[in-house]
């Protein structure tokens, strides 16, 4: 646990980085760069459970992830992979909630990742500041890039078709940390 906090706090050290005033309802992201939160019906509805590994500087952590997303909410709960619930992050498309409260990391970044992921880029377009996201696809993998001026903030990539049946990486080259997210229902078997 002590890992994937301090792996998710560097996500929180990568979004302190802007110097410029942040808008409300945005949050830093790069130097200078903010991303404005869509609403959660701006998202794909889904109800899917993930694996998901978080490797920060060669040190991985590895949790169960319920998501949910309607037109209201946004909800991801963490557990470990016995079934302790970790942590839980809900977003109304105003407030950022979360459990514990006195988590080490910043939940608007987990929400960030994940829009920047599953949302249309058109939509995702419009809610970036100083920032430029380029789409495209690689050998039936969706890529979508983002960008502080030429200087590349994130990579994530998408096989497999529909967001809850997808699997997603995300790299964020700056700080040495990646995101793998697997369907649960297609994680091959154990030995």
């Amino acid at each position: 646990m002590r890992r994937l906090a301090a792996s998710l706090s560097a996500l929180a050290l990568f979004a302190g980085c802007a110097v410029t005033p942040v808008a409300p309802d945005c949050t830093p992201f790069g130097h200078n760069g903010q991303i404005c939160l869509l609403a959660p019906a701006q998202l794909p509805a889904m109800s899917a459970s993930h694996l998901i590994s978080i490797t920060r500087d060669g040190q991985q952590d590895t949790f169960m992830g319920l998501l949910q997303i309607d037109a209201s909410k946004l909800q991801l709960v963490g557990s470990s992979l016995f079934g302790t619930t970790l942590f839980s992050i809900g977003y109304d498309g105003r407030t950022i909630t979360s459990a514990p409260k006195d988590m080490s990391w910043h939940p608007d970044m987990l929400v960030v990742m994940l829009e920047l992921a599953l949302a249309d880029p058109a939509v995702l377009e419009t809610r970036l500041h100083d920032l430029v996201l380029k789409t495209g696809d690689i050998d039936h993998m969706q890529v979508r890039e983002l960008y502080e001026h030429d200087r590349l903030l994130a990579r994530i990539e998408q096989t497999g078709g529909a967001p809850e049946q997808a699997r997603i990486h995300i790299d964020i080259p700056s700080i040495n940390l990646s995101v793998q997210i697997t369907p649960l229902d297609s994680t091959p078997a154990q030995p």
